[in-house]
């Protein structure tokens, strides 16, 4: 091949001028990088070599102007008759600078999938870096490195791209996506595609300076979604509501493409959701594909739990074909109380007076979602005023929407005065599994009236002479709002009168009706001529069967002396003092009656 010459030696500048040429004319595309490294560091060191030092095997002139340069650089292999610097017969200075790049790869060594459920798949990324000159230390490691799931396959990833940092030679880190697998596909194997971006030091000189660059490579992973059976709760209800206990109907199917033998389920709930007393364990027996099987468990519902769906946790294990105790996907399901029993009062009315025993009424309207049979109204007077000796009223059945009546017997202190009271109505029942529950209190308002004689009585000029008897009439009008009856009128008299007819009686009166009653009165022949009281008293039952004995009223009776023809200033005195009026309640009642 002719004796090697180099009169002047390759220098580094020289050889890169050469290579910035063979890029410009697009012999190369990469430039140092593209050349045959090997060869280049030949002739970087042709600078000490002395013709003859090869015995002549490799007789070829290397000038930087020379075409064969340009060949020996782009050569695919090294050539085998060039003397290496490092063997020749003279030496060299020249040192390498430190080359490679990582080689970055994915696996996944999980690669099994349940359909229906989120999984996190760990991808592991891998590096074997390769080294093309020098120590190769800090060329190999990669930088920075994110790793984007760029195809997804049937599944759906919920994140996009992670960041997992520099990943060393020969280090493995791990890429974290969760995955949605959907609940219709198929068993069988699947390919995902990674896309692996990172940046690396391409070239490290002996002076320490540092070429960067960044790359990238795209990896096809294998999931597999296998034959197994799946579970799946098909159906979930309750008759149970708040604050109640009651039981729920589980519904559960095997969805998978195997068998499932000898199935157990473990159910718990949480947030205010108690599964038989703690935790269910259930027996479920064998199923096959698309088979399914219904449980019932207990439920306890704290009274705190909204209305809104609660989760369950349901755990499988079941044995295979072979006979091998597996483990099934962990199902969430929400079981959704039933609604609150709720109920409304209406249409409340008051009957109330101060002293006297009236009645409270209204309706209860069944707001529901259940027909209750077995419901109690309980009434709470807020005042001590108002007295309800049976604060229980039964209700008849109630089916949603409709109404049902109700009226408490209510007694007001005499003491009282009159004006708004507050009442509080709850309503006591029983849930699906008979546990007491109640809705309430709702708040009421009843207005107390004043005071009011129960009988108006009107009756004038009423006189008896000295040593008389004279019969008289007096008319009683019903003031109350409610129909009196068996009315006991008693006449008392004291003193210089008497009387030898003191009771009359009337059957009924209406709200505002009169009646008549008639007594007679006798003076002794020393009563002083002036105006003496007589008193009455009634005794009568109202509409709800309660016998009451009215307050003590008065009325004058006019003396008049045995000539006195009942004119003048007396008999003015008379019609004066014609209205009756009340006086004296409680003891001066019952002193009466009992007198």
């Amino acid at each position: 091949m002719g004796a090697l010459a180099e009169e002047e030696g390759l220098s580094q500048g020289g050889a890169l001028s050469v290579i910035e040429e063979l890029e410009e004319e697009e012999e190369i595309e990469f430039g140092i990088s593209d050349v045959n490294l090997d060869n280049l560091h030949i002739a970087l060191g042709f600078g000490d070599y002395e013709e003859g030092d090869n015995d002549g095997e490799f007789e070829q002139t290397l000038q930087e102007d020379d075409g064969v340069l340009e060949e020996f650089l782009t050569a695919e292999e090294p050539d085998e008759d060039a003397p290496m610097p490092d063997t020749r017969g003279g030496g060299s200075d020249y040192v390498p600078p430190d080359r490679g790049e990582p080689d970055l790869s994915a696996d996944l060594s999980d690669n099994e999938v349940a359909s229906g459920i989120t999984e996190e798949l760990e991808f592991q990324i891998s590096n074997d870096g390769e080294i093309t000159t020098g120590s190769g230390e800090g060329v190999t490691d990669a930088q920075s490195v994110t790793v984007e799931m760029d195809d997804d396959g049937p599944f759906d990833a919920q994140v996009d791209k992670v960041s997992i940092g520099p990943v060393q030679d020969g280090d493995v880190s791990g890429a974290v996506f969760p995955v949605n697998v959907p609940d219709d596909i198929e068993p069988g194997e699947y390919d995902v595609s990674l896309e692996i971006d990172y940046t690396y030091a391409e070239t490290i000189g002996t002076d320490g300076s540092v070429d960067r660059t960044s790359d990238s490579t795209t990896e096809d992973v294998t999931i597999e979604v296998p034959d197994e059976p799946r579970f799946d709760v098909t159906d979930l209800s309750t008759n149970a509501e708040p604050g109640a206990s009651g039981s729920a109907n589980i519904e559960i199917k095997n969805t998978g493409t195997e068998a499932a033998n000898n199935t157990q389920a473990t159910i718990s709930g949480s947030g205010g959701v108690i599964i038989n007393g703690e935790v269910a364990e259930e027996h479920l027996g064998d199923l096959k594909p698309n088979e399914t099987t219904t449980t019932n468990v207990n439920v306890d519902l704290d009274k705190s739990t909204s209305d809104g769906a609660k989760p369950i946790d349901l755990e499988f294990s079941y044995e295979d074909e072979n006979g091998i105790l597996q483990d099934g996907i962990t199902e969430s399901a929400s079981l959704a109380p039933m609604a609150e029993q709720e109920f409304s009062i209406q249409n409340v009315a008051e009957d109330l007076a101060v002293g006297y025993n009236g009645d409270i009424t209204g309706q209860v309207h069944n707001d529901g979602p259940r027909t209750i049979d077995d419901a109690v109204l309980v009434a709470e007077p807020m005042s001590e005023s108002l007295f309800i000796e049976d604060t229980y009223y039964a209700l008849p059945e109630i089916e949603p929407g409709e109404t049902a009546d109700f009226h408490f017997p209510t007694d007001v202190s005499g003491q009282a005065d009159g004006g708004d009271r507050q009442m509080q109505f709850s309503v006591e029942y029983t849930g699906g599994d008979n546990s007491p529950l109640e809705d309430g209190p709702h708040s009421e308002r009843v207005v107390v009236d004043d005071y009011q004689d129960e009988f108006a009585i009107e009756g004038d000029n009423i006189s008896v002479p000295q040593d008389g008897t004279e019969e008289f009439t007096l008319e009683i009008t019903n003031d109350r709002s409610e129909t009196l009856s068996n009315i006991d009128a008693m006449l008392y008299t004291s003193g210089e009168l008497n009387t030898d007819n003191d009771e009359a009686f009337v059957d009924k009166l209406e709200p505002g009706e009169t009646a008549e009653i008639t007594f007679d009165v006798s003076a002794s022949d020393q009563a002083t001529t002036e105006p003496h009281p007589i008193e009455l008293d009634f005794q009568y039952d109202t509409e709800r069967g309660d016998t009451t004995v009215s307050d003590t009223y008065q009325h004058p009776i006019e003396v008049e002396s045995a000539e006195d023809d009942g004119g003048g200033i007396t008999g003015t005195l008379v019609g004066l003092l014609g209205a009756f009026t009340v006086a004296g309640v409680g003891i001066t009642l019952w002193w009466q009656r009992d007198n």
